[in-house]
């Protein structure tokens, strides 16, 4: 095992068969592909729905894993591009999908920063900072705010923000 040492905004690519964990203090936005295998080699005496410990898959989790020693993962040069009401930089590309960064302000100035999908794909906006609001077609206007997350189905209308706010935007 190694252990890495993080800072603000750091983004690591953990490869499927990879043990991982975090430390205290660290908000962790995990993105994957499809999955219906996790398995649990510790959790912190957290409890399920009924009041007990959540069960532990220590045997399946070390049969699955890659243990060999894995070069310390570094983080990708990353470029601010800045465009009028808002910045983006690309975190992650992947077989899948792509991770950016979008730090929104349109607090002073009346423009709108434009999210839009393909027929094809689809797109998250996590909000990670700060709040704002989403207006879409037939003029519903949708309050947002650190934490949540805005699901933006294929082919969908496009969804217009304001405000001031930080996101982690994945297009799949």
């Amino acid at each position: 095992m190694q252990r890495i040492l993080v800072q603000r905004d750091d983004v690591f690519y953990v490869e499927a068969g990879t043990l991982h964990a975090i430390g205290a203090g660290i908000l962790m936005a995990e993105i994957q592909e499809n999955s219906d295998l996790t398995y649990r080699l510790y959790d912190y005496r957290r409890i399920d729905q009924d009041g007990n410990e959540r069960e532990l898959h220590i045997e399946k989790a070390l049969n699955t894993a890659d243990l060999r020693r894995q070069r310390e993962p570094q983080q990708m040069p990353r470029v601010l591009r800045y465009q009028q009401g808002y910045a983006s930089e690309l975190l992650g590309r992947f077989q899948y999908f792509e991770v950016y960064r979008m730090l929104v302000n349109t607090e002073r100035c009346c423009s709108l920063v434009r999210c839009r999908v393909d027929k094809l794909s689809f797109r998250v906006l996590l909000c990670i900072q700060s709040c704002g609001v989403l207006q879409m077609e037939k003029g519903n206007d949708l309050l947002f705010f650190k934490g949540d997350c805005i699901f933006s189905p294929a082919n969908s209308a496009e969804i217009h923000i304001h405000g001031k706010a930080h996101f982690l935007d994945i297009r799949c």
